[in-house]
């Protein structure tokens, strides 16, 4: 299973808590994965998923809520490879649309009701209930990820609004036909989660931002050392040249002594570092980096002269 279908697996595990939320939770799953059909003047409501504890739980918010046994089918679906299931309301359809906002006395009814979430435990039912519907989270490992798909821009805009009322950072945007509302931090992410009760998926992102924490650590380090020692080493390099450069055009013993030593030093000790130089000669690391510049000077005052 995905990360994101676990995370729904758990979501589903959560006890359900007053009939308010309920509803809550049932409105929203009928707004995001449920279907209105009208045929031959029966009227009837479809919810669709691909996860089956979401059915389950559908399945046992209609029998609580309003006393309905629903049709179940489950059909293979060969582009994504995976099962559809589905629940089929008819007797009663009409009510179950009326109470959970899907369709008012004018009409069908596309909105997020806000008047219909006064508590904020009906708020967080209702995001609980837009998540198993139509949403999804990106396992952590990939990236930061976490969507609500919504056919109509009405619901979106009040799914984003419930979500900045609950203190959560989320966006909304245009894919396609539909509308997604999606959050792309992490801390947003377990926000949410925690929220409506994913507990073990936010105990999972917990671990990987750790993983990733320290692998970047290592890394920042790493690419440290690495450059620090590539420096040391083009610097040494330089040095040797110029000190051979010295010893061809002028010889070492014209020298001053400090300055001799210093180039023997780094000519017997090519790989040493500032520090073990100037233990090697008995100076400061300041000192001996001022004395392979001056022979540095030196060499380019002979090249300059051309000799």
């Amino acid at each position: 299973m995905s990360f994101s279908s676990n995370a729904k697996a758990e979501v589903c595990r959560t006890r359900f808590e007053g009939e308010c939320c309920e509803l809550a939770e049932l409105s929203a799953i009928l707004h995001t994965a449920g279907l209105i059909s009208i045929s031959d003047g029966v009227f009837s409501l479809r919810i669709d998923t691909e996860n089956a504890a979401v059915a389950r739980r559908a399945f046992t918010l209609i029998k609580q809520l309003f006393g309905l046994h629903t049709k179940t089918q489950m059909h293979s679906n060969p582009l994504k490879r995976n099962h559809i299931y589905s629940l089929i309301i008819e007797d009663g359809a009409q009510l179950v649309a009326l109470d959970t906002r899907l369709a008012g006395e004018e009409g069908f009814s596309f909105g997020a009701d806000a008047s219909f979430l006064k508590k904020r435990c009906c708020k967080i039912a209702f995001l609980r209930g837009a998540f198993l519907g139509g949403g999804s989270v990106t396992n952590p490992e990939k990236r930061y990820h976490m969507e609500f798909v919504c056919g109509q821009k009405e619901f979106a805009s009040g799914l984003l609004n419930i979500i900045k009322d609950l203190g959560i950072s989320a966006k909304m945007i245009q894919r396609g036909a539909s509308y997604v509302v999606y959050l792309k931090e992490g801390d947003p992410i377990i926000t949410l989660l925690t929220m409506i009760g994913a507990h073990s998926s936010i105990l999972n992102i917990e671990n990987i931002r750790i993983m990733k924490s320290v692998r970047n650590s290592v890394n920042r380090k790493v690419n440290c050392e690495t450059g620090n020692l590539s420096k040391t080493v083009n610097a040494s390099l330089k040095q040797r040249e110029d000190i051979e450069y010295i010893r061809t055009r002028m010889g070492l013993d014209k020298l001053p002594r400090g300055l001799r030593e210093a180039a023997e030093a780094r000519i017997n000790n090519p790989d040493a570092s500032l520090k073990e130089l100037a233990d090697a000669i008995g100076t400061s690391k300041s000192g001996v980096n001022h004395r392979l510049r001056k022979l540095g000077s030196i060499a380019d005052g002979l090249r300059t002269a051309g000799r």
